[in-house]
């Protein structure tokens, strides 16, 4: 059913308070900003570990596309957890998260890795009784003491392909609120590498991947094409990143639809247009997408235009229209 005109009169209006409320914070001197070196920093998913090393990283890959022949000889295959412009790290831990139905997890190696050769590396696997899928606890730090600076792989996955389909590869998509899992980052003195939530957890860029069996990736991140037809084109969701291929979250781990910042299945004010609270003018800093310069407490989830920068114009009113909507 068409909504009356009236409704979009008052989203209007309710959006117009809301942006100069998120301004207004913004300017409050109290409100906390994330450093240059924080902001940078970046955790994540490489598919595909060629040309990566210990202390050094080539092309990060979104996705892969693996053979499934029931031979696991032949059908296993390794991806990358990864760091990016990080300082005095010691320990990393987070959740792995995938399809236990597409693919088996066998290992961990952190030999060699980001955090040398001394350490004591965790990988325990479990089935996640909420949402059905896979999860591995992931971890590892240096009994030196040492910290280490710069960019490199700190663990490779062993995997097996067990059956067809697209499987996430994810590092960690935690739902927002939720003091239950994911990732961490310490120095040597056992201090949060940030920037952090109030939880102590990661906050910054997190890139996730998918594990294509038996067929191609998914999308090649076009513009102009909207596979699940959320209104949101491909090549936006492979930016903030989003799941170009399905308009709706499956669980509060699927980060599907752009809008729904809390993963929630609807979009409102406090769950999704409140998350601009502290981010309004906030920039980008050198990445594949964005030259820089870095500012503010950035979170690059929220840039729906893909400007590189986060504003009222450009992504909060994207929000006028959509409040109380849900999606299934």
């Amino acid at each position: 059913m068409r909504k009356p005109i009236w409704v979009g009169f008052v989203s209007v209006i309710v959006l117009a308070f809301i942006c100069a409320g998120i301004h207004a914070l913004t300017e409050r001197g109290d409100v906390a900003e994330a450093t240059l070196s924080q902001v940078n920093t970046i955790v994540g998913v490489d598919a595909n570990p060629a040309g990566n090393t210990a202390t050094s990283l080539g092309t990060i890959n979104g996705c892969i596309s693996v053979n499934y022949t029931g031979n696991p000889s032949t059908d296993t295959f390794y991806i990358d957890l990864f760091v990016k412009d990080v300082t005095n790290l010691n320990q990393w831990d987070g959740t792995f998260r995938f399809d236990e139905s597409m693919v088996h997890v066998n290992s961990l190696a952190v030999d060699g890795f980001f955090l040398g050769s001394s350490g004591w590396p965790i990988l325990d696997c479990y089935e996640d009784p909420v949402g059905n899928e896979g999860m591995c606890q992931v971890s590892n730090f240096d009994t030196t003491g040492a910290g280490h600076s710069g960019s490199g792989v700190l663990g490779r996955l062993e995997l097996t392909a067990i059956g067809p389909g697209i499987s996430k590869a994810n590092f960690d998509l935690r739902p927002d609120g939720s003091p239950i899992s994911g990732v961490q980052l310490l120095d040597q003195y056992g201090s949060a590498v940030g920037p952090v939530d109030e939880y102590g957890y990661f906050d910054g860029s997190i890139l996730n991947a998918q594990i294509a069996v038996d067929e191609p990736c998914p999308g090649e991140c076009l513009p102009d094409v909207d596979t699940d037809g959320d209104g949101f084109d491909d090549d936006v969701e492979c930016y903030l990143p989003t799941d170009q291929s399905d308009n709706c979250p499956d669980d509060s781990s699927d980060d599907a639809w752009p809008l729904d910042i809390d993963r929630s299945t609807d979009i409102s004010v406090t769950g999704d247009v409140f998350s601009f609270v502290g981010r309004i003018g906030t920039k980008s800093g050198p990445s594949v997408y964005c030259p820089g310069p870095l500012s503010g407490n950035w979170w690059q989830r929220l840039d729906l235009n893909m400007s590189c920068d986060i504003s009222v114009t450009g992504d909060v009113l994207k929000y006028i229209g959509h409040v109380g909507q849900k999606c299934s």
